[in-house]
């Protein structure tokens, strides 16, 4: 009843505005389109679901670049994904572990980087065959579109897919030849540099970019400094298209770690101590490229491509100094089709991993005894078909089917009389299997229902971290497996667009993480028995005036125990730690020719931190203000400025928390009121 309810309230506000946003036109990121012709970029990150993604039985959430937020201090893709339904970004504020993602609780227990959610920067995975994700190699002043995939997404793209996110970078300038650069500034030592060049000269463009961001961090030992490069070949024959990418990132941040209720009360801006002695942090250097290529014939495209990525890294943490030289790529083949009322996908996926570990003690961050050496191999083969079938008019059935094998070897090269050889080999498999159903109603109004699945593998780091300090990988952790039920409703129309989806998911084997008294600081993963997870989903964007935008999003998630013991405790019934009951964002910017302003507003219910449920990171909510002038010409030259305060009524929040940690340090404490200030200029 509440559902329908919730259906009956969001498509009566998506048809309400309908009539006038029809008329009206969104401004995009450089200005109105009275003032400026802007044409569409060229979608190169093919999408993996068979036939019309407008009618997919999929929740699904995409962002153009006139929606995207604008003025942002752009420390972390929470600037980017701000009131998208079903999607949890905790910004730490700490370059050293990144951002915590989660798309309906999955990713909920990554310690640093993202687990459990399949990302693809411009159609190159960024997410490892191993299923970790790490996403500092990512700009985010160059992102001009993103796409999120709710849900278990395990058919379309294989381990560690409990929900997508498809990136895009800026396109290339239609023009023969453009530049821009950028500057911005802010609170805690915040500077940002960008400078950008490109240009289309018949079939051929290009784009390359280079920026700075340096941070001093709101807390103690929270300094950052990252380096980007990148550029971008885009080649558009008559039936080809060919992209060659490549990104680069050389970064060095320290890591504050987290701190207990207690020494919040003290002091929310202080380090722990432990870390500051020990120089905890991360520093190394990051290259990926990839090369894509399709080719159209008839009703057919083929999509060829590869990438490669190398990667090197020392982190120390308290007790030990981490140092991973990493390689991995992978190819892939598709193959997309239609007949009459039938359309298919259909390809296969080879990925490999090569991680050189070395773990040292820490001595003052600095590395000192050797305690593990490694060499672990990682290997991933997928294939995967679907079928998307228009039965009668109007209705549509989605079918999809994927095998995935995915082996981890190590040897270990750490052996003496009294450190045995723990090599070995560990193989784990699944079939994914989804299915769907879409109506579609008069007024654009569409109706879905799907059957979805997911399995995720643990990480090298997850299987190496082991409790009793051996080498090898981990004997004991099965990957994590899950099924899901889902009904939803969206209307998208010309400057509206209103989605509900309510769904339940079954978890076996989940992963979490926990930590123990002799390495404080390192966390090791243990899987659950089941846990089940409910939730509803709601977002809507409307126009509702031709100067006024409104994007709003609701999602509660009740994620609960269902059989999980650890000694003689019983956690059964308990919520998973590490995901909010509520969440709540509303972002409304004003548009004129010439500027525009923007308040985002976010509320957090509280959220439990341990398996116990004995200790809660307390409910806030947020305010922020946004604001701009665009459009100030001199010639062929463009120029803008903008400005913003987070967090204007200086609230106290924890922005991130550590699921399960040791001497209840449990809280990444965000920053009180900051203000930042920037501009921009172009030329073509």
């Amino acid at each position: 009843m509440k559902a329908a309810v919730l259906v009956t309230v969001v498509l009566a506000l998506a048809h309400a505005a309908a009539p006038r946003a029809a008329a009206q036109v969104r401004g995009d990121t450089t200005g109105t389109r009275d003032s400026v012709t802007v044409l569409e970029p060229v979608r190169v990150d093919a999408p993996r679901i068979a036939g019309d993604q407008a009618t997919a039985p999929h929740a699904r959430s995409a962002r153009l670049a006139a929606d995207l937020p604008r003025g942002t201090p752009a420390l972390a893709l929470d600037d980017v994904l701000r009131a998208i339904p079903g999607v949890q970004v905790d910004n730490r504020f700490n370059y050293a572990l990144g951002e915590r993602i989660s798309i309906r609780g999955a990713g909920a227990r990554a310690q640093f980087g993202v687990r459990g959610v399949r990302v693809l920067v411009d159609g190159i995975p960024a997410t490892l065959p191993d299923g970790q994700t790490s996403l500092n190699l990512v700009d985010l002043t160059t992102i001009s579109r993103v796409e999120v995939l709710r849900g278990p997404v395990a058919s379309l793209y294989g381990n560690a897919a409990g929900g997508a996110i498809l990136v895009e970078t800026e396109p290339p300038p239609r023009a023969p030849f453009g530049a821009a650069a950028m500057v911005a500034g802010g609170s805690h030592g915040l500077l940002r540099t960008r400078a950008a060049a490109g240009g289309t000269q018949g079939q051929l463009a290009w784009t390359a970019s280079l920026s700075r961001v340096a941070y001093d961090g709101y807390r103690t030992h929270g300094d950052a400094e990252n380096l980007y490069g990148s550029a971008r070949v885009l080649w558009m024959g008559e039936r080809d298209l060919v992209r060659v990418a490549f990104n680069a990132v050389d970064y060095d941040a320290l890591n504050p770690g987290s701190l207990s209720d207690s020494l919040l009360r003290v002091d929310r801006s202080a380090a722990f101590r432990n870390n500051v002695a020990q120089r905890t942090g991360e520093s190394g250097a990051q290259q990926q490229g990839g090369v894509q290529w399709r080719h159209h014939f008839g009703a057919h495209e083929l999509e060829l491509s590869g990438w490669g990525i190398a990667r090197d890294l020392t982190n120390p943490i308290p007790a030990r100094v981490i140092v991973v030289d990493r390689t991995a790529g992978g190819a892939r083949l598709i193959h997309r089709g239609s007949l009459a009322s039938l359309a298919w996908t259909a390809g296969i996926e080879h990925e490999r991993q090569r991680d050189d570990r070395q773990n040292y003690v820490n001595e003052s961050g600095s590395p000192a005894a050797l305690v593990l050496d490694q060499l672990e191999r990682v290997r991933g083969l997928g294939t995967f078909v679907q079928a998307n079938v228009t039965l009668v008019p109007r209705v549509s059935v989605l079918g999809a089917l994927r095998h995935d094998r995915t082996t981890f070897h190590a040897t270990d090269r750490l052996v003496s009389d009294t450190d045995p050889d723990d090599s070995g080999s560990r193989g784990m498999s699944a079939v994914s299997p989804s299915a769907g159903v879409t109506l579609e109603l008069p007024r654009a109004v569409m109706l879905y229902t799907n059957v979805g699945t997911s399995f995720e593998t643990p990480t090298t780091t997850e299987l190496a971290n082991r409790p009793d300090a051996a080498g090898g990988f981990n004997p004991m952790l099965e990957p994590q497996r899950t099924i899901s039920w889902e009904v939803g409703a969206r209307r998208e129309t010309t400057g509206v667009a209103a989605q509900l989806a309510v769904y339940r998911a079954l978890v076996r084997d989940a992963l979490i993480p926990f930590e123990v008294p002799d390495v404080p600081g390192r966390q090791f993963f243990r899987n659950a028995g089941r846990t089940a997870t409910a939730g509803v989903e709601a977002g809507v964007s409307l126009e509702p005036l031709r100067q006024l935008r409104i994007d709003a999003a609701y999602t509660f998630t009740d994620a609960r125990f269902r059989d999980y013991v650890v000694g003689e405790a019983s956690f059964e019934g308990k919520r998973v730690p590490g995901s909010a009951p509520h969440r709540s964002e509303v972002t409304t910017t004003w548009r004129t020719p010439r500027g525009w302003a923007a308040i985002d507003l976010r509320h957090q219910a509280r959220l439990p931190v341990d398996d116990a449920n004995g200790a809660w990171s307390r409910a806030y909510a947020l305010a922020d203000l946004r604001a701009g002038v665009d459009g100030i010409e001199a010639g062929q030259t463009r120029f803008s400025l903008f400005a913003g305060v987070q967090n204007l009524l200086a609230t106290e929040y924890n922005a991130s928390v550590v699921v399960n940690a040791f001497g209840r340090r449990y809280y990444e404490p965000g920053p009180a009121r900051t203000f930042h200030l920037g501009g921009s200029v172009s030329a073509r």
